[in-house]
């Protein structure tokens, strides 16, 4: 059975950096503070070797076979791999919980609104119009909560006949 990514660059950046007699202690030490440009370069071959060796778990799609014939695209792949999982996995990371710089920059992505708002803004920062791009910003932090709302679960309405009556007044 082929392995997860994520166990394919763990294992090749602990097998990387013991062979480099670096120390590395899961959940302690954090890989970004001790990995080079070299030692980063000599994990992303061993990643690559395990890709192209079919020991790690990718799907058959067009896109991932088109990787897999081309050496550029699966390098360009695997870089961002590590990336992801230098930052994510706790045990390469020293044990720090992943915060996105940016959450919600794809939020509502497939949204046309969002689309042509955050195109005009783009114009309008192009030609210096800062009050447009205010505007505009505005509009879009709008939307994003008008969007947020229509996501927001619905809980079931409770039913105050069926509390005891000492808590029947904070049934809404």
């Amino acid at each position: 059975m082929a392995m997860k990514q994520r166990e394919a660059v763990y294992s090749s950046t602990t097998e990387v950096l013991a062979s480099k007699g670096i120390e590395f202690m899961p959940t302690v030490t954090d890989v970004r503070d001790v990995v080079t440009t070299e030692i980063r370069k000599e994990i992303a071959d061993r990643v690559v070797s395990l890709f192209k060796s079919g020991q790690v778990e990718f799907k058959g799609t067009d896109a991932n076979q088109a990787k897999l014939s081309d050496e550029k695209l699966l390098r360009n792949y695997v870089t961002g791999l590590i990336t992801n999982w230098f930052n994510k996995d706790t045990q390469l990371n020293g044990g720090t919980k992943y915060q996105a710089k940016n959450p919600g920059s794809r939020a509502s992505g497939s949204d046309p609104q969002l689309k042509e708002m955050r195109l005009l803004k783009k114009h309008l920062e192009a030609i210096g119009n800062t009050e447009g791009v205010a505007r505009v910003e505005e509009a879009i932090k709008a939307r994003l909560a008008e969007i947020q709302a229509d996501k927001a679960p619905t809980l079931p309405e409770v039913t105050a006949d069926n509390l005891p009556d000492f808590l029947k007044d904070l049934a809404v």
